[in-house]
């Protein structure tokens, strides 16, 4: 399991994107259970990556922290990628989630364009 270290026990609302998965029984009673409020796929326009921080941001940063590594197994890179989200700064990731409102008013002038442009 993830530390919600950076969540410093405050609220916080579980975004799901259209990843096939994510629309499955077991995951949707998993988030009906544990994450009330959690924003529906259907809520959030599909390949939309330059909208979500985790996608636009964060992915990234957590990439950069274990490139170069061979992991024997998925275990491993699980507890490395462990590691490294709990390294991250709590300043780069409120931030990250801070532009997202830029980024959408961005993505309603460009019409569902292209925006990155625009920021």
């Amino acid at each position: 399991m993830i530390p919600n270290t950076h969540f410093a026990g405050g609220p916080f609302i579980l975004q799901q994107d259209w990843a096939p998965s994510h629309g499955s029984r077991s995951t949707l009673a998993v988030l009906e259970a544990h994450f009330p409020g959690f924003l529906d796929k259907n809520l959030w326009p599909a390949s939309s990556p330059d909208l979500n921080p985790m996608d636009f941001s964060v992915w990234g940063m957590l990439e950069g922290k274990i490139a170069g590594k061979v992991f024997a197994t998925v275990d491993d890179l699980k507890a490395a990628l462990e590691v490294a989200w709990a390294s991250i700064d709590d300043g780069y990731l409120r931030r990250t989630v801070n532009s997202v409102k830029k980024r959408l008013r961005a993505c309603v002038k460009a019409r569902g364009s292209n925006f990155e442009i625009l920021l």
